[in-house]
């Protein structure tokens, strides 16, 4: 009189099994996407110019000028954070160690060392590389790194924004002066 009914419904069970294959062939198509890419392909150039110590050799000759090209360096992982892999947590977090590689750089001669050993692009493509590949512990990195992004961003921000009070202030002041 009673029925058995199976536990696990076959036809759905092997629908779930082709989709969640389907989802990892398109993550594998992805990941091979990124590091064909040009944009990738700068981003392995940029953590070279770490690997190779130039950026403090080259602050060391021409001040300041490694850390323009440095900081110049991170923009196209920016662009991969953002365009390709879309994730503003990733962007936040590049963001974050970028200006960080460019604050410390700013000390004179004391940056160029610490420049040495703080690598802001080689930590930026493992990091779209961990991203890409679901790795937690880069991700953990990730998340940490993105608030901070996000506060360096807003500080930035009150500080333009105090900065133009401060010349609009001062352009008042000075035409109460002359008046």
């Amino acid at each position: 009189m009673g029925r058995v009914v199976s536990i696990i419904d076959t036809s759905n069970f092997d629908k779930r099994v082709a989709s969640v294959e389907k989802y990892m062939e398109e993550e594998r198509n992805q990941a091979e996407k990124l590091a064909d890419s040009s944009s990738f392909q700068l981003v392995w150039l940029a953590k070279k110019y770490d690997d190779w110590f130039l950026d403090p050799l080259v602050g060391f000759v021409l001040p300041g000028f490694g850390d323009l090209i440095s900081s110049a360096a991170i923009l196209p992982a920016l662009y991969i954070a953002l365009f390709k892999i879309r994730s503003l947590k990733l962007a936040f977090a590049i963001f974050y160690i970028g200006i960080l590689d460019l604050a410390v750089g700013a000390i004179p001669m004391a940056g160029d060392i610490i420049d040495a050993f703080y690598k802001a692009n080689k930590k930026a493509a493992r990091w779209i590389v961990g991203y890409v590949d679901n790795n937690a512990a880069v991700k953990d990195e990730v998340n940490k790194a993105a608030g901070w992004g996000v506060f360096v961003l807003a500080l930035i921000a009150l500080l333009i924004y105090l900065c133009y009070e401060l010349i609009v202030s001062l352009f008042h002041w000075f035409e109460g002066i002359l008046q």
